[in-house]
């Protein structure tokens, strides 16, 4: 969600705010209100954000229905309060977190549990170059292993992809269909190309200082790496 679809929702939040105040206390049409302020707060900024500054309540105990009303009546203007300050943060642009898809897509996409245990943590905190990295060596690794495990052959880089995928002069240590046909050996070596283009971006981010600072990239490489590892789980045992 950008910055203008941001705006939008979170102010037509805050002009129901006035209605709900005419409801009884805790209403189903308030609960809805708040469900849906927290989904659109939570794609629009950082999670740390929304928990500082748009505060959840547990059930409070009260002395009277009116007591109850007050303290419901109290609830809101102080979340009216918070949507106004975190409708400021969009109005200035140095001081908003830009959408954080490390919170609201990265893991609600079913990543490869491999990829997650060496990646998430890092992506979680912004370091996007070498959770890409990690999960590439990780992709790479389970492709040595499997290797070694079935030829004995300690190997890297191009040369395992190549060993480990090639079908022109060799039968393939790994292989995703029978290679029976032209179509057949073209989505194989399709796929080899995949394996070889990890390898070929990990080696340039480890070796040179690149800068990936955009998180929906990074998530997107860890997409692919994601990818090869399930294939690898369902072609390479």
């Amino acid at each position: 969600m950008d910055k203008r679809q941001c705006y939008s929702k979170i102010k037509k939040q805050l002009q129901k705010i006035d209605e709900l105040k005419k409801e009884k206390a805790y209403s189903p049409k308030y609960n809805v209100w708040d469900e849906v302020t927290v989904k659109i707060l939570n794609e629009c900024f950082d999670e740390n954000i929304v928990k500082r500054v748009y505060r959840r309540y547990p059930s409070q105990m009260a002395l009277s229905d009116e007591h109850y009303q007050q303290l419901y009546l109290e609830e809101l203007e102080e979340k009216k309060q918070a949507l106004e300050s975190l409708i400021e943060l969009l109005q200035d642009e140095d001081t908003i977190d830009k959408v954080d898809v490390t919170k609201s897509f990265t893991w609600e996409y079913n990543l490869h549990n491999e990829i997650k245990s060496v990646s998430q943590k890092l992506m979680e905190d912004k370091h996007y170059p070498q959770a890409v990295e990690e999960a590439f060596k990780r992709v790479i690794k389970e492709v040595k292993e499997i290797v070694k495990d079935k030829t004995d052959r300690e190997l890297d880089g191009d040369s395992l992809m190549n060993f480990a995928f090639g079908c022109e002069r060799q039968k393939p240590v790994i292989k995703f269909n029978f290679l029976q046909t032209r179509e057949e050996k073209d989505e194989q070596k399709g796929i080899m190309c995949l394996f070889k283009g990890i390898v070929g971006i990990r080696n340039r981010k480890a070796h040179e200082n690149v800068n990936l600072d955009d998180p929906q990239r990074a998530f997107e490489y860890l997409a692919l790496a994601s990818l090869l590892m399930r294939l690898l789980d369902e072609y390479g045992k």
